[in-house]
């Protein structure tokens, strides 16, 4: 891609319905931050180009974010997840797990709190590939890892077990063991202040006695509130 394409994408984005600022790409093709942020846009179905956006975001692959700003790091933590999630559902997963390794290493050079991208989030993200290749058993292990590794902590909010007992309750409900399945979700929740506007939606979802667990599990997911608003110490 060269910059005249990057301008027509840009206005195409830019003058579409969604009309997102002008700004965000302010910086040209020169700038890694507007590419990324241009390809999350071009990967969407309203412009269905996947393959430009693919291909904006692996031009960012290489580049070094400025280490002393999480925001910076946070930006092309989201491309490589972005990046890695078009990949899987492509099916490309040696691809996909490529990127979300990439992403994951770079989560964890630092301590930073991100904004919006969770670290246990960036894992699960890695673990779902892995069952798609049929690891599911290495995805497993790598929760046992996560388990003996951060349960035992005093702190609670840990988003690499909230959503390592929520990938084991998929697992269980996809071998319908709903029992399983709800108990894992119960540790799962363990991790996680639950607001008081969630509790009882979350609380019937969980009381179900009938044995659909794939329902079961859709029902708590909407009920759960959006990750990224729950404070979270790691």
């Amino acid at each position: 891609m060269n910059s005249n394409e990057f301008h027509e994408l840009t206005h195409l984005v830019v003058d579409s319905k969604i009309k997102p600022p002008a700004l965000l790409f302010a910086g040209g093709f020169d700038d890694w931050h507007a590419r990324a942020r241009l390809a999350h846009f071009l990967a969407m179905p309203e412009f269905a180009k996947e393959t430009e956006a693919i291909e904006l975001f692996r031009s960012i692959v290489d580049i070094e974010p400025n280490e002393n700003s999480s925001e910076d790091v946070e930006e092309k933590l989201y491309a490589l997840q972005h990046l890695s999630t078009i990949l899987r559902d492509q099916k490309d997963l040696d691809a996909a797990l490529h990127y979300i390794n990439m992403a994951i290493e770079l989560a964890e050079e630092n301590d930073f709190l991100y904004k919006y991208i969770l670290r246990g989030e960036l894992w699960a993200d890695r673990w779902n590939i892995l069952t798609r290749q049929k690891k599911t058993d290495l995805a497993a292990d790598e929760i046992e890892d996560k388990i003996t590794a951060y349960a035992n902590l005093p702190v609670k909010h840990i988003s690499y077990l909230y959503y390592g007992y929520r990938f084991l309750a998929q697992v269980a409900a996809a071998n319908f063991h709903t029992v399983d399945s709800i108990e894992m979700m119960k540790k799962a929740f363990s991790y996680m202040d639950v607001p008081e506007k969630n509790k009882k939606a979350l609380e019937e979802a969980m009381s179900a006695t009938h044995d659909n667990a794939s329902w079961i599990l859709r029902q708590i997911d909407l009920a759960t509130p959006l990750p990224s608003s729950i404070k979270w110490d790691i």
